[in-house]
């Protein structure tokens, strides 16, 4: 009696997984590609060719900065560095909560009274920030 009904269980499992074998099978997945897609997938990568170039040396080409002749040429006979004027300190924050007030001046945190190339902080206000050196007071303004 056990027999019989193991037998019909397995009978009955292997018609059940027969079935669901048969309907997956008639069931059909097509693919529905827009055309964007399909040139994706219709790609085929070409091999790139490589050319190879000579190079020429050209001797009689001179450095025009290197010759004896500067001032000929209509160049200054001194350096732009003596001659330009000096660097503008920049003002990229200013913070003021309560009677804390700080600022950022060339990536350096400084408060008032602290000193900074050869100035001192004198005070600092929204708009920028006032410093006082040997040669007088100036308003550095936020950049």
């Amino acid at each position: 009696m056990m027999d019989r009904q193991f037998f019909i269980l397995i009978i009955c499992s292997v018609i059940a997984i027969a079935l669901v074998l048969f309907g997956v099978s008639q069931i059909s997945f097509d693919l529905h590609l827009s055309p964007a897609e399909r040139g994706i997938l219709l790609f085929r990568h070409e091999k790139p060719s490589i050319k190879e170039r000579q190079f020429t040396m050209m001797p009689t080409l001179k450095n025009p900065m290197e010759s004896g002749s500067m001032e000929r040429r209509g160049y200054p006979s001194v350096k732009l560095s003596d001659i330009a004027p000096p660097e503008q300190q920049r003002v990229s924050l200013v913070l003021i909560r309560g009677e804390k007030r700080i600022a950022i001046i060339d990536k350096h945190v400084v408060r008032e009274g602290d000193s900074i190339n050869d100035g001192r902080i004198v005070r600092i206000e929204k708009g920028g920030v006032l410093v006082k050196n040997k040669e007088g007071e100036r308003w550095l303004r936020i950049q």
